[in-house]
């Protein structure tokens, strides 16, 4: 796969302009259709497939702010592994802690209201989060020391807040 920056024409940096993303992705797309090659034959339908799909994971990685920050990372050579990096912020693994143990309870009394609020407070804890990754990504050529752990945080608010809308699904079907 191509760089998914250079793919879409965009400058490398954590913050993308959303609208011109969409826009660019479009066109790609209805470039890249494969029923635009019909009458080119198998292989080059099968061809504008595969670079089609190469462009969705682009767009996937671009669109994502998370995804986006790791390959920003990866570009500079940081070593990344999504499955065994973690924090190493002492006060944030306890502020996980603080946070999961409050979800746990509020989903095992099927308290609704304490969930709630537990989402509308990590939203705004992962806008914070988003910011700090921003800032630690200012220079992307040259990310901050801390910028690893700051995308490792905006991975677990991103977790968490998908763990809150299955605990509201789960409670809303048990109804």
């Amino acid at each position: 796969m191509n760089d998914p920056f250079e793919q879409f024409d965009l400058p490398v940096a954590f913050e993308v302009d959303r609208q011109q993303l969409d826009e660019r992705f479009r066109r790609l797309q209805a470039e890249l259709h494969p029923d635009r090659f019909v009458r080119q034959g198998d292989q080059a339908r099968r061809m504008a497939a595969s670079v089609a799909a190469d462009v969705n994971e682009a767009y996937a990685i671009l669109a994502d702010d998370y995804r986006r920050a790791v390959h920003l990372l990866e570009r500079t050579g940081v070593d990344f592994d999504p499955e065994r990096d973690t924090s190493q912020n002492i006060e944030f693994i306890e502020a996980q802690i603080e946070w999961r143990e409050r979800l746990e309870e509020a989903a095992a009394a099927r308290d609704s209201e304490a969930l709630e609020a537990a989402g509308g407070e990590l939203v705004q804890a992962r806008a914070e989060a988003r910011a700090r990754v921003a800032r630690a990504l200012a220079d992307p050529e040259a990310p901050a020391e801390d910028a690893k752990d700051r995308v490792l945080e905006l991975r677990f608010f991103d977790r968490l807040l998908d763990e809150i809308k299955r605990t509201r699904r789960n409670l809303a079907a048990a109804e």
